[in-house]
């Protein structure tokens, strides 16, 4: 018996003694401040725990030995040795060291410390919940270095460009979207569903996407489920949004001052319409248009997302709904978005996933970039002594009906009826799903197939009533409707191998991958409407279709993919990679290309000379060069043109409209890429744990085979000329980024800042059927800025200087040319003196030069963040230098010596003897001396600006109170606005304008105030 009992002793009490084993503690931080949930599991095993709200825990293991490993965010785990039961008090060290960071690249991951080309990825996008932004590109602005975003104003109804490194080309540029790891065509992603964001921004690092990616590559990855988790998110804010800095009208009284004086200044007879006792309706104020036109537009957001799994899979899902309401009276932007993500194993070698997004988004905006018809300029058009509306309610003209003066104020659009008289609609539908598995074939090599198909849908409708006041009347009513489709279906198959032997590692990956698109727009213009009830907008009542419209495409590519990347000791990367394109948009000969890349990188840190610098992580010296073939400036069928079709009206009497087919443009089968070309060398250095960080780039993108439309052959009779490759574009400059991140008690902050150059050059048209690109952009087919020659910048303003006004007749008339004669004969004091810059004794086209353009010299940013105990704060100054705006908006709004129009309150400190340093010219009925029709430098500006893009603070509900209401569950609410002041000299409504530089009174950008509420458990 007892030897019974002895052997049992002998074989129970090792696991008695295991039993017993008890590990506890407080973990605080290196403050001394307990840290709520931390993580303290033991190393090898799933056995773990996290600490309480007073930083203590409790674990028990059946091990007698081993390793406790304890870790929190933002801090420096640490793994502490046990023997036995053990108490521990552990003090954790704050981490801003982020080099192991996986980031997410073209076809595969990378860790920051690993990366051989220019690739930059957006912090703080926790905080893209707590600002109003309805797109990830509003958040981008000044946040990336070399990468711009130019808003298109504030229309809702545009979205801001991102422009990566410059200005390649006068095609239209965009960087490609991959989604979850497959390119994206579809609608705007839901800011609350992004998981990261990397930006490949040199040839290397993009040309794994090849001909869509010459422009640079954002890839974006959307949020997923965690196992053994499940997590419902609910972020909501509201606020409203408002236009600063308006233009203020001249009053009824001071409009008719004006052109009185302008009258006497010509030596003309005063118009009676400016006689307040002979029109004394002209002379009593009743609008101020500007108010009329403008409001305080709501913003209303919610978003809902469900996310969890279990051993097996993961599932993810949100909806989200956003409504914004523009500035200008009827402007709006709405959006209600879906998304399903979710991905299962089979086994333990096979996993499938799918992701499935639908959105569906209308925008209703308004023309703002005309001279003639834009909303803003014709607020400022419109007489101040016409109201609104008549005393039958309906909208009012220039003047009373009858009015014998009624043509004096112009042919001006009562603005109010411009954005309330249409009835629009555009609800356009994307639905994007993607499907893919992969497998394990062996350790190390993987295949993982992925499928997706994107469909668009847009509709557009717009009823334009008559328009029977005074003004510019039309009798005529018009419907313009249209329909499109676009169905897209994408198909990659990647194989991927790694491998790591002693020092060395390889990672090899290839890619088939083919793509097709099918497409069909029909439109359809009709007028005539016998009445113009909502009810009755139908094709079938209109009296009459005006024109028709149609289009259809079909587009394909194919293209092999292979990269290899190669590290040796974690010191030397190398990283090449090799893609052929083909594609259907060039004909056979020239319809494929390959296109190479090479990068490398040498961590200098890791050399064994630099083990004393223990200040030091991480310094890296990079370069790399790559070309990709750009099929974006591509159209589709620009090798064999497809034959146009009209349908005249022959005959008379019983005339009939019959179909007819003519060639309109010229083919050219031998077209070939347009294709970019990057170099790049770049720098990046960690410090002192991760608090500092610096990098720095400098770049060289050379476009190759510019892609234009050349003049027509004369002898062909057709009105367009050859697609062809013409030229080339230059982009050079440099990018920098230092990041400070620090934690001093409860307040942990960072400060970012970023600075960016680009100089662009067009070097040659060698092909190209004249000397220089003619751009059609203008004010009022009077003013042609743009000019785009070899040796300068893209989109040049090419202009005649302008010395400012001549101040006495003395000094007009020793302004003279060579022969003696006064090179501006219908010149009077007050008016602008011009450059005779040929010397030729006068002012022609010949006196223009080269003005620069509207791309900044410089674009920056500054970003900084804090958190102190509950509270948090966030701010982001965005600007740019040297950018310079052609301000059309004082063509007409400065000029009396138009058809009698309303003018900018500026002009009443125009030049007059009492004024004579004014900048603004003599107000006169006439211009002989062309100071308005004249392109020079008066109308540019410059465009440089410093703007607080964001101002966020927000406040945690404390745990203890939360858990006592729902337990796991955090509240957050936070108030932020955006734009919130701007510092620029410019004289228009706003310097973000868009486009090339050309302001016509361009929908402002706003600024916006909210609050919301972030709530999760």
């Amino acid at each position: 018996m007892k030897k019974l009992m002895l052997v049992c002793w002998v074989v129970l009490l090792p696991a008695l003694i295991m039993a017993q084993t008890r590990l506890s503690g407080v973990v605080y931080d290196d403050d001394n401040y307990p840290l709520i949930g931390a993580n303290i599991f033991i190393k090898g095993t799933t056995n773990g725990t996290v600490s309480d709200i007073d930083g203590k825990f409790v674990l028990e293991t059946e091990q007698t030995s081993g390793h406790l490993v304890v870790s929190f965010i933002g801090y420096l785990q640490q793994e502490l040795p046990f023997s036995s039961s053990q108490e521990y008090v552990v003090k954790l060290q704050s981490n801003f060291n982020d080099l192991e960071d996986v980031m997410v690249i073209g076809y595969g991951t990378s860790k920051k410390k690993e990366l051989t080309g220019a690739v930059a990825s957006v912090s703080n996008l926790e905080q893209i919940n707590s600002r109003p932004v309805s797109n990830l590109q509003d958040f981008f602005q000044g946040g990336v270095s070399g990468v711009t975003v130019v808003q298109q104003g504030g229309d809702p109804s545009n979205q801001a460009n991102i422009v990566i490194r410059g200005v390649g080309s006068v095609n239209q540029e965009s960087p490609l979207w991959v989604v979850d790891g497959m390119p994206y065509y579809g609608g705007t992603i839901n800011p609350s569903d992004i998981e990261s964001v990397t930006v490949l921004k040199d040839a290397a690092s993009a040309a794994i996407y090849g001909a869509q990616a010459s422009s640079g590559v954002i890839v974006v990855t959307t949020k997923s489920g965690k196992a053994n988790k499940v997590s419902v998110a609910i972020d909501a804010y509201a606020g409203f949004q408002e236009a600063t800095n308006l233009p203020t009208p001249l009053t009824a009284e001071q409009q008719n001052w004006a052109y009185n004086l302008a009258a006497d200044n010509s030596g003309a007879e005063r118009n009676p319409a400016r006689n307040v006792t002979a029109n004394p309706w002209g002379g009593t104020n009743r609008t101020n248009w500007m108010d009329e036109v403008f409001r305080s537009g709501a913003i209303y957001n919610t978003n809902v997302a469900v996310s969890g799994g279990g051993d097996k899979g993961v599932y993810s899902t949100s909806f989200n709904y956003l409504k914004k309401d523009g500035v200008l009276l009827n402007t709006s932007y709405e959006r209600l978005a879906l998304r399903l993500k979710s991905e299962y194993a089979l086994s333990d070698r096979i996993k499938i996933g799918q992701n499935f997004y639908v959105t569906n988004e209308e925008s209703v905006g308004a023309n703002t970039s005309s001279s003639y018809s834009g909303v803003i300029i014709n607020a400022m058009y419109m007489p101040s002594a016409a109201p609104v509306y008549d005393e039958n309610g309906t909208f009012h003209g220039v003047a009373p009906e009858g009015s014998e003066f009624a043509g004096t104020y112009g042919d001006v659009y009562n603005p109010v009826a411009l954005l309330k008289r249409p009835t629009t609609s555009n609800p356009t539908t994307f639905i994007d799903a993607n499907a893919y598995g992969e497998v394990e074939l062996m350790e190390g090599l993987k295949f993982r197939s992925s499928f997706s198909l994107s469909q668009r849908t847009r509709e557009y409708k717009k009823f334009t009533p008559k328009i029977p006041e005074n003004g510019r009347p039309s009798g005529m009513n018009y419907l313009n409707q249209s329909w499109s489709k676009r169905n897209k279906w994408i198909w990659d198959n990647q194989v991927t191998y790694t491998k790591t032997l002693n020092k060395h590692k390889l990672d090899f990956t290839g890619v088939y991958s083919a793509q097709f698109t099918e497409y069909e727009y029909n439109s359809v213009n009709a007028q005539d409407f016998a009445r113009e009830d909502d009810w009755y907008h139908y094709l079938g009542n209109a009296g009459e279709v005006s024109d028709y419209d149609s289009d259809a495409f079909e587009d394909a590519l194919y293209s092999v993919i292979g990269r290899v990347r190669y590290n040796f000791d974690n010191k030397y990367y190398l990283s090449a990679s090799v893609r052929r394109d083909q594609t259907s948009r060039l004909a056979k000969n020239n319809n494929s290309d390959v296109f190479p890349s090479v990068s490398a990188a040498w961590r200098i840190s890791e050399e064994s000379i630099m083990n004393s610098a223990e200040w030091l992580n991480s310094l890296k010296l990079r370069a790399s060069w790559g070309q990709i073939g750009n099929i974006q400036s591509v159209s589709y069928y620009a090798y064999n043109v497809p034959m146009s079709s009209h349908r005249p009206t022959m005959g008379a009497g019983n005339a009939q409209r019959v179909s007819g087919y003519y060639v309109k443009q010229q083919s050219n089968p031998d077209l070939k890429w347009e294709t970019s070309e990057s170099y790049n060398v770049g720098l990046d250095l960690s410090a002192w744990n991760g608090k500092v960080e610096f990098t720095a780039d400098y770049f060289q993108k050379l476009t190759k085979d510019m892609i234009m439309t050349n003049a027509a052959d004369a002898h062909l009779g057709v009105s367009d000329g050859p697609t062809s490759n013409v030229g080339e574009v230059k982009n050079e400059g440099f990018e920098l980024s230092l990041t400070y991140k620090n934690k001093i008690g409860d307040l942990t902050y960072s400060i970012n800042g970023n600075l960016a150059s680009i100089k662009n050059e067009l070097k040659s048209l060698d092909a190209y059927t004249s000397d220089y690109i003619y751009h059609n952009n203008k004010v009022r087919s009077t003013l042609y800025p743009f000019r785009s020659e070899p040796g300068e910048e893209l989109y040049s303003y090419h202009l005649i200087t302008s010395l400012g006004t001549f101040k006495t007749q003395s000094e007009i008339d020793s302004h003279v040319g060579p022969n003696g004669e006064k090179i501006q004969p219908n010149a009077k004091p007050g008016d602008l003196k011009f450059q005779d810059l040929n010397g030729d004794g006068k002012i022609d086209n010949e006196d223009k030069s080269f003005k620069g353009n509207a791309f900044p010299d410089f674009t920056y940013g500054i970003n900084l963040s804090a958190q102190y105990k509950n509270f948090d704060l966030s701010m982001t100054f965005q600007g740019v230098a040297g950018s310079k705006l052609f301000n059309g908006y004082k063509y007409t709004t400065y000029n009396a010596g138009q058809q009698g129009y309303n003018l900018d309150n500026r002009v009443l400190n125009a030049w007059s003897t009492e004024n004579p340093n004014s900048n603004i010219p003599i107000l006169r009925v006439d211009d002989p001396n062309q100071n308005f029709a004249t392109n020079s430098d008066w109308y540019l500006e410059d465009g440089s600006y410093l703007r607080m893009k964001n101002l966020t603070i927000g406040y945690s509900i404390p745990e203890v109170i939360m858990n006592g209401i729902l337990d796991g569950s955090s509240l957050r609410v936070f108030f932020s606005g955006e734009n919130l002041f701007t510092i620029t000299d410019y004289s228009g409504l706003d310097p973000e304008i868009g486009g090339i530089g050309l302001d016509m009174g361009t929908y402002p950008v706003s600024r916006v105030l909210s609050a919301g509420v972030s709530f999760k458990f």
